[in-house]
């Protein structure tokens, strides 16, 4: 009886720290899962599962590993959240798979991915060529997102015309207030080539800018702090 009543309430506190520990995460769907989120749940379930079966462990050893396994979890989260370099660090980032129609072999080779596996995640998106794809994304979450050729998209009222822009990526220049340096390298621009486009076609103090998205086709789309 005695054990039985161990094992309830070792299960009970097992279900407040992955409680806890989901509330940390926020709202994320299981698709936007990161190799770091995978982590944080490997070794809580290692924790938990410990308590069970070693009998010989004391309730408040397992809560102390619970408690102190989520305060490590909130303090790399919210030093992610107020570092950029941090968060590449911790986190990784998007890598731009295709670009312009063409496979980055650099890309590849540092995710350990060959053509076969590429084939296989366009095809999850509904994509079956590779000529079809114009820009492709690989996501921290290991999925790939997809922009085609105009050509080779479906078409909507609006597009029912003869003339038509083709797509152009955009990119996420400023995020959380902190200039995103490699996405702005990336997309062949610089610091003083931002600050001075901000101030020509937009309203916003650059100071005063919580995150701002720019394409060729769309300009920029800013939403202040």
């Amino acid at each position: 009886m005695e054990d039985m009543l161990s094992y309830a309430v070792k299960l009970t506190a097992g279900l407040v720290g992955v409680m806890a520990v989901l509330r940390i995460l926020g709202k994320k769907e299981m698709a936007q899962i990161t190799p770091l989120d995978f982590v944080y749940a490997l070794i809580l379930g290692s924790v938990i599962e410990e308590a069970l079966y070693e009998t010989t462990m004391p309730f408040y050893e397992m809560l102390f590993a619970l408690g102190y396994w989520g305060l490590l979890i909130y303090v790399v989260e919210k030093s992610a959240l107020k570092s950029q370099r941090f968060r590449r660090f911790a986190k990784g980032g998007p890598d731009l798979l295709i670009n312009d129609g063409y496979l980055d072999p650099k890309v590849m080779k540092n995710n350990n991915m060959d053509v076969d596996e590429v084939k296989e995640l366009l095809r999850l998106q509904g994509v079956f060529a590779l000529r079809n794809v114009r820009y492709a994304i690989l996501e921290n979450s290991g999925q790939l997102s997809v922009m085609q050729y105009s050509e080779n998209e479906p078409i909507s009222r609006g597009e029912m015309k003869e003339d038509f822009r083709e797509n152009e990526l955009s990119y996420l220049f400023i995020d959380a207030g902190e200039i995103e340096s490699k996405t702005l390298h990336n997309a062949g621009y610089d610091e003083e080539w931002l600050k001075r486009k901000i101030a020509e076609d937009t309203d916003y103090e650059f100071d005063d800018i919580y995150f701002a998205e720019w394409s060729k086709n769309e300009g920029f789309f800013i939403q202040g702090k």
